[in-house]
């Protein structure tokens, strides 16, 4: 739409213009009118004015002052100059304040319609760079608000594998962010071990308190140091300090990290533990990642403190080759289900065995430390140790090590064994299987967290996670569901009154039982039975 304001304190001269014009003809839609300053200001802050035709020559304030007046809004009409005079001067001043046009009086109506095809074409032109200027506006606004979750993306699908550890691939997912080489060239992680809660929670209550350690490890740990704060798909917290161009000292880190684990002991009722990782390349994150990982499983002695990856923990007395960082990288293969490069890892591993200086001893501790390394990716996976052996009957320990020959096909079937595990449960747990089990059987028993984690032997925050992560619900909404379908399905299918389906499901009180029978499907119990009765 474009609007033009006709400025002139002749008004016979304005009604002249509106009637010479053909305004609709040229692609005007409206025509305003003042006669006098005052009045074009007050038309000009109540319309958007795109086009203004102005008489320099009136009283009181006069065309070129209403222009000043214009400009120091910081309005950017079209503005075409009427005057009787062809003074220079006029035209120069008028020029000077943004006038597009300086026409003489008596106005050629076709000469105007002319100077106004122009200006419009201007005003149109300036919109599609304004519209263009709002949409590039819009998507940088939007890519701000996302960037945090598309770096955390980022350092998931490194840590993930998703992305590759080589320096060039690195390069050209982080330019995809808009971050530099430089800036994550060296880091630093830090997980977050939240070791028991003070105060009893329940599911919704900790998803809370989650999100609040999340947010105040970024108000905390990166107080001073550049970084993020991320969530991998096991639910841990971690924290990637970017120390590419800063330099931070183990003091300033730990200071860092006891006021955080103090605040969230004061303010979230809650015990933590920071586990620091050593500072390496961004090539190598992810060896750091599983260490730290690792460093947290092991941990039985210490709690409520900053742990150092390069500290020994008290009650490590075992051999450090029994657990190496490449076996750490072996249980990670195993949990994504890359059989095929753990199979040829585990081959050169055990082709690097000299069968002349083999014994039982060095043969039995290379046998228990990769049981470890699957034990601790079922772990990891939620899995138990009996589910290793279901359907595969590896040879025992005396027999595995009475020769490499012997131990080879054991790693062999281990192997096997594991791999099939891992394959059969890449889509679900077991352990949400178990729990979905449970729940189909007792809905008309009351449920809990704490009871369901008890029967499938994990940890209730580590089963909150893990539901929540395979099916997308929180626990107690999938409780809900599944109670409400068994609802619907007795009042469609028995004469059972309402208010015993609601005791045998567990509401002893009716009318709540009506609330959440309405939230899941839109109506009342009533209403739901209704057309099953007609029916029969």
């Amino acid at each position: 739409m474009i609007r033009v304001l006709i400025v002139d304190d002749e008004i016979y001269a304005v009604k002249g213009l509106r009637s010479g014009v053909r305004w609709e003809l040229i692609g005007v839609d409206e025509v305003h009118e003042a006669y006098h300053a005052p009045m074009a200001q007050q038309l000009l802050l109540e319309q958007p004015i795109d086009i203004v035709i102005c008489d320099i020559e009136m009283p009181e304030i006069s065309g070129l002052e209403l222009m000043e007046w214009v400009k120091a809004q910081g309005m950017q009409p079209e503005t075409i100059v009427l005057t009787c005079h062809s003074e220079f001067e006029y035209a120069k001043r008028a020029i000077h304040l943004g006038s597009f046009e300086y026409l003489l009086k008596p106005v050629v109506y076709t000469e105007l319609e002319e100077t106004l095809l122009t200006a419009i074409s201007r005003v149109k032109e300036k919109r599609r760079i304004s519209d263009t200027d709002d949409q590039y506006n819009k998507i940088v606004e939007l890519w701000n608000s996302r960037k945090p979750m598309l770096v955390e993306r980022f350092w998931q699908d490194l840590l993930e594998r998703r992305v590759s550890s080589n320096p060039d691939a690195i390069r050209q997912s982080l330019s995809a962010y808009d971050m530099r080489m430089s800036t994550v060239e060296q880091v630093r992680l830090i997980l977050i071990s939240v070791e028991s809660w003070e105060r009893p929670l329940n599911e919704r209550d900790e998803l809370i308190m989650e999100f609040a350690l999340r947010k105040s490890a970024e108000e905390l740990l990166l107080e001073k140091l550049p970084g993020n704060v991320i969530q991998d798909h096991r639910g841990n917290i971690l924290v990637v300090l970017h120390l590419g161009e800063v330099e931070a000292a183990r003091e300033e880190i730990e200071a860092l990290c006891r006021n955080y684990l103090e605040a969230c002991r004061q303010y979230f009722y809650c015990r933590l533990s920071c586990y620091v990782g050593q500072l390496t390349a961004v090539t190598e994150v992810l060896q750091s990642y599983l260490a730290l990982l690792n460093k947290e499983y092991r941990n039985v002695s210490m709690a409520g403190g900053v742990i150092w990856s390069e500290d020994p923990l008290s009650n490590t007395a075992r051999p450090a080759a029994t657990f190496t960082e490449s076996m750490l990288d072996w249980a990670d293969l195993l949990e994504q289900g890359n059989t095929a490069e753990l199979s040829l890892k585990l081959g050169e591993w055990t082709d690097s065995m000299d069968s002349t200086k083999a014994t039982v001893e060095t043969l039995t501790a290379s046998y228990h430390a990769l049981l470890q390394v699957i034990y601790y990716a079922m772990h990891r996976k939620g899995l138990q140790a009996q589910q290793l052996y279901e359907n595969h009957a590896c040879s025992s320990v005396e027999t595995a090590t009475r020769s490499v020959v012997q131990f080879k096909l054991w790693v062999s079937c281990i192997a096997e064994a594991a791999g099939s595990l891992f394959a059969r449960t890449m889509s679900v747990s077991p352990i949400v299987q178990k729990v979905k089990a449970h729940i189909a059987e007792h809905l008309n028993e009351e449920l809990s967290r704490e009871q369901l984690a008890s029967i499938a032997f994990v940890n209730p925050a580590y089963l909150s996670r893990l539901f929540r992560k395979e099916t997308g619900m929180v626990l107690t909404d999938y409780i809900l569901k599944e109670r409400m379908e068994r609802a619907a399905e007795l009042l469609a299918t028995t004469d059972r009154s309402i208010s015993e389906i609601a005791d045998g499901l567990s509401y002893g009180n009716f009318s709540y039982f009506a609330r959440l029978f309405r939230k899941v499907h839109g109506v009342t119990p009533q209403e739901y039975r209704k057309p099953y009765r007609k029916v029969q």
